[in-house]
């Protein structure tokens, strides 16, 4: 197994540093449990449970043949550990080749310095607020078009000098269907390019509705949204216009299987499409 923080790579013989095991913390999260016992009567219940953020111990040492490169091992992995907001993007290539990413923050970090300058031990502990492991295996996120939904089908006319009445067809738009073939829920970034008023995003998988109230762009605007309960953001040619959510709005994810998704906004000359990317996820390896 290979792991990367960031560009720097662990447990790799060319870089000479190394993991020792075990690796904590790439199995189930911890599991929040709501659970107490019956007042007045035998037994307990069990509430809802989720899954707590993730937590990952990795222990580890670095070889160096001299002195002066020891002492460049030891700066490179401290500064592949940026402090909060600065993501660490952990990337782990299983040993059956897939490849698995997610995000994660410095929680700890000791390398104490010792007698020996060419063999430094490590231990680095890191915190994932997003617990879902995304399966990376493609190199690339999933994407799908999510289409207005506008209605076709053929129209009579009596504008033909040489007919009389013609008829002809125009072809309609219908919701995107989209499969998620992890078997937990997984959020999508949704981008919409181009005007835009209003626009609502519809998953009829689940019933629940997003959208902006009093929101009006012109043709040239990038509209993102991002739907993780982590990020729960939107911006607008990268600036935040989340003031235009309303308290309402629902913020969805993909759920296991089918998914329909209904695209809307508030005028017919509104960009007719909008973006979905998201990335396969599993709670545990």
């Amino acid at each position: 197994m290979k792991i990367w923080l960031n560009d720097y790579l662990l447990n790799d013989q060319s870089n000479r540093t190394y993991l020792r095991e075990p690796i904590e913390g790439l199995e189930l999260p911890a599991i929040r449990t709501s659970d107490g016992q019956r007042s007045g009567q035998h037994g307990s219940y069990t509430g809802a449970q989720f899954y707590d953020a993730r937590f990952l111990t990795l222990n580890g040492h670095i070889y160096a043949a001299t002195i002066a490169e020891a002492k460049q091992k030891r700066r490179e992995i401290q500064n592949a550990l940026p402090l909060y907001p600065t993501p660490i993007v952990v990337r782990i290539e299983d040993d059956d080749g897939y490849v698995y990413v997610f995000n994660a923050q410095v929680r700890d970090f000791k390398m104490p310095l010792t007698q020996s300058n060419f063999k430094h031990i490590f231990k680095l502990e890191l915190k994932a607020d997003d617990p879902t492991i995304y399966d990376d295996t493609a190199g690339t996120a999933l994407s799908a078009t999510v289409y207005k939904a506008i209605s076709g089908g053929m129209q009579f006319t009596t504008t033909s000098p040489q007919f009389g009445s013609s008829f002809y067809f125009t072809a309609g738009q219908t919701s995107a269907s989209i499969q998620n073939d992890s078997s937990i829920t997984v959020y999508p970034v949704i981008t919409i390019t181009g005007k835009t008023t209003n626009p609502t995003l519809t998953n009829l998988a689940t019933g629940q509705v997003w959208s902006l109230a009093g929101y009006a762009v012109a043709a040239d605007s990038v509209t993102e949204i991002d739907m993780s309960p982590q990020g729960h953001t939107v911006t607008l040619n990268g600036g935040s216009v989340f003031s235009y959510v309303p308290l309402d709005a629902q913020w969805w994810g993909l759920i296991p299987g089918a998914n329909v998704i209904v695209f809307d906004s508030g005028s017919g000359s509104d960009v007719s499409t909008a973006e979905l990317s998201w990335r396969p996820g599993i709670m545990g390896i």
